[in-house]
């Protein structure tokens, strides 16, 4: 692997120094080659890694001063002088709060080799990922016009979606290729199914808009049919894992984008305003949605309807089926270890420290009413242990709490969590006023605010970050954001 590796980056370096943004195309495209690893002088790396890395040193090298600066003729004075010149970077102050809670997770777990390796592939190659597409893709004409470099950033994300949908497709049909312990499930390319719905839910959002924006423009009809080709096979990859969650997410998605589409089309605010009540109302549930869930909705309490459908729904909904469960007691384990001590609520267990550290509250098992027996209760107290044993069902050690703020709560600390709810609130915020005052980029902004969304909702009850294709896909979504943001700006400027 390593002399394939060692090829690969050589192929890849040349055609980076001749036209970057090839590079980061193909780069998003593979993202899922995080799971070809090699290690070189002892460091670990992936695939995925060497090509955000030599993007990155090429884009020093070939577009900031950064020789100038090596050489001694580029002063720290020069460096004040051009910065003033330069639009600030957005999210710069949310950024530079993750980049040092995640120094902390690293310091708190020892800088330790997983901590470190979570470090790289969590944040610093994704932030450096956010930066390339915000300079590589950002379009510096008069007009304002960008939907070519957002297309270079969309359309390799969609196919490399396809791809990822086309394997899990041929897993189910053909059997081959599967993991067997979640058969008939399928993984796709992945070690499990639901990390196929978070790759893909996003991309459902972006498929969606893609297909939108070819619809209202009226022409190339076979990108609107390649669109809907795509959000078809998505589904069905998605359906096809059982994953539930990513489902719920892209309805979720579909909702707010279906209401801003609707407020766009018969100019009226009253959708709009929706939208931006529901989009933060799912973003302030998925805050609280561990506490709902254990102190509001009743423990044993099963609702009943004439339809067993309804009963399905309600189980799902309310978080009674095995899967929600599970959730639950997650995240009862992980509170009592967050209250253990004011260091661990502070600052969280570090990066990859959650494993070890719920260990001592961990249950190893839970008592399931897969019955919906009201009785449950009382039978598992008083009757003999072969009632017992049948409803007995083992829990692993999961890697993280699944719950998107409890996830970086435990790695990143209460610092994390802060930076990350301000960059949702201030991405959501920012993305409903570009709505409103950019006309031409309104698609765009519709699959941002359809993406985020999804990853929001999804994130209640799993991990839609922590992975190293999933928090490169976030961070170069806020690269697009990112060029919205400097390109509203420089038209506020030119107006005034």
């Amino acid at each position: 692997m390593l002399y394939i590796a060692l090829i690969f980056s050589i192929a890849f370096a040349w055609l980076a120094w001749r036209r970057l943004d090839l590079a980061l195309i193909m780069a998003l495209f593979f993202l899922p080659t995080y799971q070809l690893r090699f290690s070189l002088l002892g460091l670990p790396l992936t695939f995925l890694e060497i090509m955000i890395l030599i993007c990155t040193g090429i884009w020093l090298i070939k577009k900031t001063n950064f020789l100038s600066f090596i050489k001694g003729q580029y002063a720290w004075q020069d460096y004040w002088q051009a910065r003033k010149q330069r639009a600030p970077y957005p999210l710069r102050y949310e950024i530079t709060l993750i980049i040092l809670a995640s120094y902390l997770g690293v310091i708190i777990a020892g800088f330790s080799n997983s901590a470190l390796g979570i470090w790289k592939a969590y944040f610093f190659e994704p932030i450096l990922m956010f930066v390339l597409v915000m300079n590589v893709f950002y379009e510096k004409d008069e007009k304002g016009k960008g939907s070519f470099a957002y297309d270079k950033v969309i359309l390799p994300l969609l196919f490399s979606g396809l791809m990822v949908a086309l394997v899990a497709i041929f897993q189910k049909f053909t059997g081959l290729f599967v993991v067997e312990n979640f058969w008939p499930r399928v993984t796709g390319p992945f070690p499990y199914p639901n990390a196929l719905g978070l790759y893909l839910a996003p991309l459902v959002m972006l498929a969606t808009t893609f297909s939108i924006k070819n619809f209202e423009l009226r022409i190339k009809n076979y990108k609107l049919i390649a669109g809907i080709l795509l959000i078809i096979n998505y589904l069905i990859a998605i359906v096809f894992a059982s994953s539930e969650g990513a489902l719920v997410g892209i309805m979720a998605g579909w909702f707010i984008m279906g209401l801003l589409w609707l407020g766009g089309r018969f100019k009226n605010e009253i959708f709009v305003g929706a939208a931006k009540f529901f989009v933060f109302l799912f973003l302030g549930f998925s805050l609280v949605a561990p506490w709902f869930f254990l102190k509001i909705v009743p423990e044993n309490k099963y609702y009943n309807f004439s339809s067993s459908v309804l009963n399905f729904v309600s189980d799902k909904v309310l978080l009674k089926d095995f899967s929600g469960e599970v959730r639950k007691q997650q995240w009862r384990e992980t509170w009592r270890m967050m209250n253990s001590d004011w260091k661990t609520f502070c600052f969280g267990t570090g990066l990859s420290g959650y494993q070890e550290k719920v260990s001592a509250y961990h249950q190893e098992g839970i008592f399931f009413n897969q019955e919906r027996d009201p009785e449950f209760r009382r039978k598992i107290v008083w009757q003999e242990g072969d009632y017992k044993a049948r409803h007995w069902r083992p829990v692993e050690i999961y890697m993280y709490p699944h719950n998107i703020f409890l996830n970086f709560w435990t790695e990143l600390g209460l610092l994390g969590v802060l930076a990350f709810f301000a960059i949702f609130v201030k991405v959501f915020n920012n993305l409903f006023k570009m709505y409103k005052s950019m006309e031409a980029e309104r698609w765009l902004i519709l699959g941002l605010l359809g993406a985020f969304t999804a990853i929001v909702v999804h994130g209640m009850v799993d991990v839609p970050y922590l992975k190293n294709d999933l928090s490169v896909m976030f961070w170069t979504m806020l690269g697009l954001y990112a060029i919205l943001k400097l390109k509203l700006k420089r038209i506020n400027q030119r107006n005034n």
